[in-house]
């Protein structure tokens, strides 16, 4: 757990906090009309008017912290890691919950009372943190899988008019040379290895006796990239990455070929193509 915390989070800089406000007001509004806590229940008076005003003040106070408070942190910060973001939700819990205790005030006239402030307070975290951890950890996958996906940038520039040749080291074996755009991925399968590659837009494939490394060796190109103990991969045909920190999934070629990249690897891909 200690380490989720301090591991970092990619921004979104176009962070869109109108949209985090509505879903924000959408929670309260949930949590207040179908829970009704802080004695909603037994108002007799419009509910629905009361929990409409909580919401657009949840919804105000959730655009205006965005950009006044939240983003000049996160710029400013060198290293954005998930618990920056965790205190970030909080310190926004903490103005929401002033705000409904001032509304709480005008509805129902309670008692301005530093007493009554802590137990709104107290109240509000005791609902406000497990959907805080939560909202982090999706928006923690997410991003991490839109980083991937932004840093996957193709380069098939360099690799243009290039070949390369992988050895068959058995006896009757013949070599494989192809263009370099045309190679897709190898997969290790005992003492042979699967190299996939591109013909005539189709994957093809041809079983080399070799091991890993010494086609990795033979491949001597930048955008080739070991991503499992049994994959190397080049990243110029990765199609889509899908996955989180526990690994991804990169469809390459079509949709029928899918490389894995284990868990150990996905801190050097995202270094090594960075």
């Amino acid at each position: 757990m200690k380490n989720f915390f301090l591991r970092s989070l990619p921004q979104d800089t176009n962070g869109n906090w109108l949209h985090v406000g509505l879903v924000a007001g959408a929670i309260v509004f949930f949590i207040l009309f179908f829970l009704r806590p802080f004695g909603l229940g037994s108002y007799a008076g419009n509910v629905f008017g009361v929990v409409l005003s909580f919401t657009a003040l949840a919804v105000v106070e959730t655009y205006v912290y965005g950009w006044l408070v939240y983003k000049p942190l996160a710029r400013h910060t060198a290293t954005w890691r998930v618990w920056h973001e965790c205190a970030a939700i909080l310190l926004l819990l903490c103005l929401i919950s002033m705000g409904n205790f001032v509304l709480d005030w005008i509805w129902f006239r309670s008692p301005l009372s530093l007493a009554h402030f802590l137990g709104y307070t107290y109240a509000t975290f005791l609902i406000g943190i497990p959907i805080t951890l939560t909202i982090v950890a999706l928006d923690y996958q997410k991003r991490l899988r839109n980083r991937l996906a932004t840093l996957l940038q193709k380069d098939e520039v360099t690799q243009a008019g290039h070949t390369i040749t992988f050895h068959d080291t058995s006896v009757r074996g013949e070599d494989l040379t192809l263009p370099m755009t045309d190679f897709l991925y190898a997969e290790a399968q005992k003492n042979f290895v699967d190299v996939y590659f591109l013909r005539e837009g189709r994957v093809e494939h041809r079983q080399l006796r070799a091991t890993l490394t010494s086609v990795l060796a033979d491949a001597k190109d930048k955008s080739i990239f070991q991503c499992h103990r049994s994959f190397i991969v080049n990243l110029n045909r990765i199609l889509s990455a899908h996955g989180n920190s526990n690994g991804y999934q990169l469809t390459v070629g079509d949709d029928h070929h899918v490389v894995p990249v284990s868990r150990s690897y996905v801190a050097k891909l995202r270094s090594f193509v960075g």
